[in-house]
């Protein structure tokens, strides 16, 4: 029986989606370097669970992007890169708009 969880990592698991969180993690991820003051601004100085949460979804992303797919069920609920590109997305729209 396949799980919910294993469910979704499969409909994210396609060409264009992977690019797409690739893309995204690596914009937000070049965004915190190059200008960490800019996006600290826009991030309400960056409380520590929302730098973490940050960090997460960036190695979410580049896991999904690259085309690592986790194989037990704990490690694809852990690495999900739905929940992943929405904290990047709107991390990306909080730094660039």
């Amino acid at each position: 029986m396949r799980t919910p969880i294993r469910m979704l990592y499969d409909l994210m698991d396609k060409g264009p989606l992977r690019a797409l969180s690739l893309i995204f993690a690596l914009l937000t991820a070049g965004g915190v370097m190059w200008d960490p003051t800019r996006f600290a601004n826009h991030a309400d100085q960056l409380p520590a669970l929302q730098g973490l949460v940050l960090i997460w979804a960036v190695c979410s992303g580049v896991i999904h992007g690259v085309g690592f797919r986790p194989q037990q069920t704990r490690w694809q609920a852990l690495f999900s890169p739905l929940p992943a590109m929405l904290v990047l997305f709107v991390a990306l729209y909080r730094f660039y708009l």
